[in-house]
């Protein structure tokens, strides 16, 4: 699986062989249905009879794994404490904690997956297509960080809740995971930790492949997030 690693620089393939072991053993997020939030819209092109029927059959299965993913939130949270504690992190979902994981986040974030600015990669993460292992196992720990992030901001602000929101494109294709943070005073406002927590990995690693470090994910980017989130 190393090979995945060849075309990087030197220093970046070192880090990532180490993050690569210490990922060894993280459990995989596994929900009943392997799909994303977008239902694809091109159905429509086999017939109504078998695009809605397609339709309600995602919905359901969108539901079921909303419902995993709620019932399993704690399981997650266990298993990014167990993993970051490897790295001497203490995580918890008070300031402290977060000020800690979001200084790991800068520092080490841009190695879990490699080349996440690739669109084959980021269709991987957010359609979840294929079990997360092998060169995916990292997106466990992106998952996992983005449902820490939203935990965070409900914690802070009591009239914030986690919400399904499914959606359609052409061929399935998304951009961001379907679990969102909603009730904050703005209604139109509404925050993906999920895919927040992503493209923030991307710039860690964009960070990471010139020799930078935090140049995009500051060390308390995530606390800050959190701060401005909970007055919200």
């Amino acid at each position: 699986m190393l090979g995945v690693f060849r075309h990087e620089p030197e220093h970046l393939k070192e880090c990532r062989t180490r993050m690569f072991d210490a990922l060894a053993d993280y459990p995989v997020y596994e929900p009943p249905y392997h799909q994303g939030p977008n239902h694809p819209s091109s159905l429509l092109n086999k017939g109504k009879e078998e695009h809605f029927k397609s339709y309600r059959d995602f919905l359901a299965h969108g539901r079921e794994n909303f419902t995993y993913f709620m019932e399993h939130r704690d399981a997650r949270l266990a298993a990014l404490g167990t993993f970051l504690e490897k790295f001497e992190v203490k995580m918890d979902v008070d300031d402290k904690g977060l000020d800690v994981v979001s200084a790991w986040c800068a520092e080490n974030c841009g190695t879990l997956v490699a080349d996440l600015r690739r669109d084959a990669v980021r269709q991987a993460f957010f359609q979840m297509s294929e079990p997360w292992t092998d060169w995916r196992r990292g997106f466990n720990v992106i998952f996992d960080i983005g449902v820490f992030l939203g935990e965070c901001v409900i914690t802070r602000n009591n009239r914030l809740n986690w919400q399904y929101r499914p959606g359609a494109s052409y061929d399935g294709r998304t951009n961001y995971s379907g679990y969102g943070i909603v009730g904050f005073r703005n209604n139109r406002d509404w925050l993906d930790p999920v895919q927040y927590m992503y493209d923030a990995c991307v710039d860690a690693e964009d960070d990471l492949r010139l020799g930078l470090v935090g140049r995009y994910l500051r060390a308390d980017t995530l606390a800050g997030l959190v701060g401005d989130l909970s007055t919200r």
